[in-house]
């Protein structure tokens, strides 16, 4: 319960956090590190489904 719960602020917080920084990136017209949050926020989603799929594999 607790790691699960863990597992998705830590998600939460990627997809947050990337997608706030790209928006920045993008309105700013920088081109600096957009590979890197576009990772962190990808890999939060990724982790939000991975959590998902395990949650539904193994309930309870």
């Amino acid at each position: 319960m607790i790691m699960g719960s863990l597992l998705l602020l830590i998600s939460l917080l990627c997809v947050s956090i990337g997608t706030w920084r790209l928006i920045g990136i993008y309105k700013s017209g920088r081109a600096d590190s957009k590979p890197f949050w576009w990772g962190v926020a990808g890999g939060g989603i990724a982790l939000f489904f991975l959590l998902k799929m395990v949650t539904d594999t193994f309930p309870g």
